[in-house]
Parts: structure tokens; sequence; C-alpha cells
């Protein structure tokens, strides 16, 4: 049994679809009611600031897919104090709660979607919540770790800033090249691919996942 956290989000449901395709049984833990349903899926509908009294059947792989909705100067590094307090609140606390839960419930293996150049001691405050989280969930100890750290999602064509930023990306990935092509953008479709094939054939240990392996998925 598969459970997924996030499975609301732009790349979290596509994650949960491309789960639904291998017909394993997934989890979908959200805080409001999916529309469309995939097959082989159930849903939890869970008030996130309540997890200590969240209850899971045998679980064998967690996907952690949570994340503050940000727009493109946040992720760059221009936020608040109450933005600060609330990405802290959304993808360190209640994906590292996610994460212990899943854990107690029999979970060996995890998959988190974390972002390229995460860091816990990075300026960038966004990158710096991405490598704590990425630390504390190294740190419980699950038998396979998947840590998946893609660039710039493309594709969202309901976000203006998005869309600026994809058209931006069509004249900068180019020139990425050597180390810095990890941070290329990609396709939330082909991360969605390479989360779920990478992690149902997951190494034991921890594993880390950039554009250099999300590329053949284009």
């Amino acid at each position: 049994m598969n459970l997924l956290a996030g499975s609301t989000g732009f790349l979290g449901y596509k994650i949960l679809n491309e789960l639904s395709l291998t017909q394993s049984q997934t989890l979908a833990l959200s805080r409001r009611e999916i529309d469309t349903l995939p097959k082989h899926t159930e849903q939890i509908i869970c008030d996130f600031r309540k997890l200590s009294e969240l209850e899971l059947p045998q679980i064998n792989h967690v996907f952690l897919s949570l994340g503050f909705p940000l727009f493109f100067q946040n992720v760059v590094g221009i936020m608040n104090k109450d933005l600060k307090e609330d990405l802290f609140l959304v993808d360190f606390t209640y994906q590292l709660e996610i994460a212990k839960k899943a854990k107690e419930a029999g979970a060996k293996n995890i998959s988190m979607i974390s972002a390229v150049g995460a860091d816990p001691h990075s300026w960038n405050y966004y990158l710096k919540i991405k490598g704590m989280v990425e630390k504390e969930i190294i740190n419980i100890g699950f038998d396979s770790t998947n840590i998946f750290q893609p660039g710039h999602l493309r594709g969202n064509k309901y976000r203006f800033d998005i869309v600026l930023a994809d058209l931006a990306s069509i004249v900068i990935d180019p020139f990425l090249i050597g180390s810095l092509k990890k941070f290329r953008s990609i396709s939330a479709e082909a991360v969605a691919k390479q989360v779920v094939n990478n992690s149902l054939n997951s190494e034991s240990g921890v594993n880390y996942f950039d554009f250099t392996e999300f590329q053949s998925w284009r």
C-alpha cells in the first residue's frame, strides 16, 4: 500500500495518476476531496493541524509532495515573516509528521519532492527549508529514501508567473550545461513519471535524482 501526501497539488495529482497506472493501491492523504479519483486509489480527508490523531493502515511506501503555494518571486527568496512561517509549517512540520506516521505504520520506503539547490544552510529560505526537511527525513531511517530535486516545473498554465518562468526557461536552459545542467526546467509530467518509476524500483539507502536523470523522460 502506498501513501501520497499532497495529492491535490499540481505535481502531486500527476504522481497520483502515475501510481494508478502501476495498479498498486494508493491512499491519497489530503485536506479536501479529489474531484476525479484515479483507479486503485482511496482517499483520506485529514485536518493537517491534527496529524497526531491520524491513524494509518499498513503502509509500504510513502510519497511526500506537500508544498505551500508560492509565487515565483517567493521561490527566489522574496518572503515576509508570515509567509516563512506558513512555508515552514507545510513543507517542514507537516511532511516530517506524516513521514513519522508512515514509519510507525510499517513504511520501509519514502520518496519526497524537494528542489534543486536544497541546502539547510542556504540564504534562500525556500531552499533552506527543503534542505532541512531532507536531512530530517533521512534521519528517520527508512530502508530506502528517494529525494527528487527538480528545477522549475513547467506546465502550470493557470499561473501567470509560472507562464513567464516557462518562457524564461526556454531562453536560459540551453546555457545551463555541465554542473549547471541540473538547474534546467522540466515538465511536471516528466517528474511524476520519474518519481514513480524510480521509487517503486528503488535501491536501499539514500538516493538523489535531478535533471540528469529526468531528461530521458521529457
